[in-house]
């Protein structure tokens, strides 16, 4: 007859929760951010005055809630998957993208 020894495990080893991604998630939403804020920092320098920067706020704030948007609209979406995780992280990247963004546009509002 066969016995099992008393030191085997009861239950098998659970497997550890994946890593919340929210430093890539960020990462990539502040560069996206970065690159078009740069652009048209650069477009409005063609000596038209303060119209030109007006524009370039105005676009920089509607590429802004666009971005913010979409990540909210992606993240409520992902959060009803199977990939929970992702979805929080698009969350909370739009949240500090909104609050982030909208600080740099009153700043660059500022300089006019």
């Amino acid at each position: 007859m066969y016995e099992d020894p008393l030191d085997q495990p009861e239950n098998t080893p659970v497997e550890p929760t994946p890593p919340m991604p929210l430093g890539k998630v960020a990462l990539i939403n502040f560069g996206i951010m970065f690159v078009y804020m740069i652009l048209t920092a650069t477009m409005d320098n063609s000596g038209s005055g303060g119209e030109a920067g007006l524009a370039s706020l105005i676009f920089d704030a509607t590429l802004l809630t666009f971005q913010v948007a979409i990540n909210i609209i992606g993240g409520l979406i992902l959060l009803f998957t199977s990939q929970k995780h992702v979805g929080r992280a698009m969350l909370l990247s739009g949240l500090l993208v909104g609050i982030i963004g909208f600080g740099a546009c009153i700043g660059k509002a500022s300089m006019y």
